[in-house]
């Protein structure tokens, strides 16, 4: 791989993990979440150096195009990502709905009062 193209990957390493530092320091981004978006940029960032590593580690696993264990860690490692957001997602949605059912049972507390 020319350096160029390494460099260019680097760099786009670094810019995902500025943006995700910004979204962090305002607020957008919550730091447990962020970690993992971290560690994927920076991921990307040393990709380039560790060309080498990947091509070893491609064929001592048996994989003949060194690219395609790129595409398989980059896989899992999105797939933890989207697991961390569906179990926060699950744990939102079961408060919310304890929540409806407080309010809906102090509603009807306040209902059967009067005024």
């Amino acid at each position: 791989m020319p350096w160029s193209t390494r460099l260019l990957i680097a760099a786009a390493g670094l810019a995902v993990l500025a943006g995700i530092i910004q979204l962090v320091r305002r607020k957008k981004l919550d730091e447990k979440r962020a970690m993992l978006w971290i560690l994927s940029g920076a991921l990307v960032a040393v990709a380039p150096l560790a060309i080498p590593g990947i091509d070893r580690l491609s064929r001592a696993v048996g994989i003949d195009y060194p690219p395609a264990l790129i595409f398989l860690l980059a896989f899992f490692v999105l797939f933890v990502i989207v697991l961390q957001y569906a179990v926060a997602l699950t744990r939102l949605a079961k408060q919310n709905r304890s929540l409806a059912e407080r309010l809906a049972i102090l509603e009807h507390d306040l209902k059967r009062r009067g005024p």
